[in-house]
């Protein structure tokens, strides 16, 4: 990667956020909508249920043409958070995403534009399910023209935890008896929520030479048991847990979706649990931004590293050698209190 970037300090960035509604389209929104010369343009299906834009556009980024509405003058950062690929389940995949294609190809066609896409750690070769499969069609419109491919863990918050985190935190200390899903090889690759927005945010202001495929995620992984353990002693709770092994589940949602239809939780999900990313690619950019800037996104929650975040799993080593500290230049106090904001929405 190239990290010298020919904007001046005094020009002002375009970030065009794709799928603002959700939730690291949202927490991208407000992070950049605090910060001094960058403009959000905001795009959703519908309604967003905050005011951290300048610009909102509603389309469906899968379906609809919206690039004309979007670009504007350089330099412009576009980043894609969408992942709801529901308005174009009817069409074959060979043209499934040849809309948004064309859309993205729009905003390519400018030299200063810099593309993002959020894509999934369920996205790898050889992937089993549907879900990881289509998240890597996306990457290969991102990659024909230049693009980043973000593959995050799970990502991981006890300010403002997003849906996958939220749910884990309400079954651990929701009742006295928990189903675990047991699976050979299973586990999560984790992220601290403020350490994938920095790496982000870094991204955006590189010019980059070549198309990149990242992992945002830590080293190790961590077992779902491992996960509602650390979460019931935060707060407080505890459980016996029961292994179901994750065929069993599998079958029922299987069942399920052949009588009455898909639901919240698939068997597609049960699928990626068993088969997970057996190992990250391009993990070294996050573990330099956790390594490089841990200090301060540690002071952000106010919490030591083994007890508030998860940057244990990046190994007893990285946590002996970045507690030495360092002569590194700091991050801008705009950039502290932006990150420092996203709890408060």
């Amino acid at each position: 990667m190239n990290e010298a970037s020919s904007e001046g300090s005094d020009t002002v960035r375009t970030v065009v956020v794709l799928g603002a509604g959700g939730y690291l389209g949202s927490v991208l929104c407000q992070f950049f909508h605090a910060l001094p010369r960058h403009r959000v343009v905001a795009v959703s299906r519908g309604k967003l249920n905050h005011s951290f834009f300048h610009r909102h556009v509603t389309a469906d980024v899968f379906a609809d043409d919206w690039a004309a509405q979007v670009i504007t003058d350089p330099p412009v950062v576009l980043i894609n958070c969408a992942f709801d690929f529901k308005g174009i389940e009817s069409r074959s995949r060979p043209d499934k995403f040849a809309s948004f294609e064309r859309n993205i190809g729009a905003v390519a066609a400018s030299a200063s534009a810099r593309l993002i896409n959020i894509s999934s750690m369920s996205a790898f070769e050889g992937c089993r399910t549907d879900y990881g499969r289509e998240k890597m069609l996306v990457e290969a419109q991102f990659n024909r023209f230049g693009g980043v491919n973000i593959r995050p863990g799970l990502i991981a918050s006890w300010r403002r935890p997003g849906a996958a985190f939220q749910n884990l935190i309400a079954i651990a200390t929701g009742s006295k008896i928990v189903p675990v899903l047991a699976a050979r090889g299973s586990g999560f690759y984790c992220c601290d929520l403020e350490a994938v927005v920095l790496g982000i945010y870094a991204l955006a202001g590189m010019k980059l030479n070549k198309p990149h495929t990242l992992s945002f995620c830590y080293r190790e992984r961590i077992k779902l048991g491992s996960v509602l353990r650390l979460i019931e002693s935060r707060h407080g709770a505890r459980s016996i847990k029961v292994p179901v092994p994750w065929q069993i589940a599998f079958a029922m949602l299987r069942l399920k979706e052949a009588l009455i239809g898909r639901s919240k939780v698939r068997a597609d999900s049960v699928l990626d649990f068993a088969y997970p990313n057996p190992r990250p690619a391009g993990r070294g950019y996050f573990a330099a931004i956790v390594a490089r800037f841990r200090g301060d996104l540690g002071n952000l929650s106010g919490a030591k590293a083994t007890s508030g975040n998860f940057y244990f799993l990046e190994g007893q080593g990285f946590l002996e050698s970045s507690d030495r500290g360092g002569t590194r230049k700091p991050l801008s106090a705009d950039v502290v209190r932006a990150l420092g904001r996203l709890a408060d929405a």
